[in-house]
């Protein structure tokens, strides 16, 4: 679909990095560096079954060790028994895919043979793509985005684990499509460009990492540390400085991740982010700044082109850990030149 605005090609040069550091940032996040593809917890030591379909085992975070992504014990114990978790019933087309009778169902020892507790990945909307995508809204407006059809992901929202593209695609229509709920259409985008980092985590993971200081999970409260220490990393490698808190009085539609700043601050002292410590030494000022101008590169009319090497649009995973770097850093540099 096309849209006035534009991802990575919008404002100066310098506003282009910021919006590719903040992008970058949230990626390496929500995939931990580029290698998971599914979101772990609810999909623990996904397998093949015997129809040749990836299942996974659902687990609730009580039950979740995050540091060996194994479970303790799975939330479905017996067959007929379902999981329901990310398919909201009062959002049904076109407002969101539709919840099947089926929705989270455990299969059948037959299928996943010696395994109990495992659904079909293929029926589950939870965390998926480069950032995540989660719920069955998401997905809906996702696969209109994408294909022009809310039905494509709605069938099988495993594509965003297995098609390169669409994982890459799905984040950039989060980044640039989903508004904050009461603003008259902020998206992380538009908070990217004018260099404003927190106003991204706000839009993005709302009241699960905002207010960053304030316990809603454990896992949401490692994750937003992690992407403080993250925008150090991306914004020193695309020389350019993004705030925590970039709103000044009177500006419409800023918004405040609040305590983004002070994590900031704590693990400059305390050592725990050394990207942050260093981070300043790397910003490119504007007078230094190369005065190309970016690299626009148009895609191609096939986008099967797109897989040739690497493993089409049925592989198991996204990438690799270091294909996923590798990309990372050609799509920075189908954006940018580096002096």
């Amino acid at each position: 679909m096309y849209h006035d605005e534009k991802f990575a090609n919008m404002g100066d040069e310098m506003q282009i990095r910021a919006e590719l550091a903040a992008f970058l940032a949230h990626v390496a996040v929500d995939t931990r560096g580029f290698s998971v593809v599914r979101e772990e917890m609810h999909c623990v030591n996904p397998i093949t079954g015997t129809d040749g379909n990836v299942y996974c085992m659902p687990c609730r975070e009580e039950n979740f060790d995050a540091s060996t992504s194994t479970c303790t014990q799975g939330s479905l114990t017996s067959v007929g028994t379902s999981y329901t978790e990310y398919c909201d019933k009062t959002r049904q087309p076109p407002q969101g895919c539709a919840c099947p009778a089926d929705y989270g169902v455990m299969a059948a020892d037959s299928t996943i043979v010696g395994a109990t507790g495992y659904v079909a990945a293929s029926q589950m909307f939870f965390e998926r793509g480069a950032i995540v995508n989660s719920w069955n809204y998401d997905y809906y407006g996702a696969s209109q985005a994408l294909t022009g059809d809310g039905n494509t992901l709605c069938e099988n929202p495993d594509l965003l684990s297995t098609n390169p593209q669409m994982a890459w695609g799905a984040g950039i229509y989060k980044f640039m499509e989903k508004m904050k709920f009461g603003t008259t259409g902020s998206t992380a985008h538009k908070q990217a460009v004018r260099g404003n980092y927190g106003g991204t985590v706000e839009v993005l993971y709302g009241e699960m990492e905002c207010p960053s200081g304030e316990w809603i999970s454990g896992q949401h409260q490692i994750l937003v540390r992690e992407r403080v220490a993250q925008i150090c990393s991306t914004g020193a490698a695309l020389g350019v400085m993004l705030e925590m808190d970039e709103c000044d009085d009177g500006q419409d539609n800023c918004l405040i991740c609040d305590g983004l700043k002070e994590i900031l601050d704590a693990c400059i002292l305390d050592g725990t982010c050394p990207d942050c410590q260093t981070w300043s030494n790397y910003v490119i000022f504007v007078s230094d700044a190369p005065t190309v101008t970016p690299l626009k590169i148009i895609p191609p009319d096939d986008w099967g082109e797109w897989n040739d090497g690497r493993g089409g649009p049925n592989c198991g995973r996204i990438m690799g850990a270091s294909s996923w770097l590798a990309a990372t850093l050609t799509f920075v540099g189908l954006f940018l030149y580096r002096q």
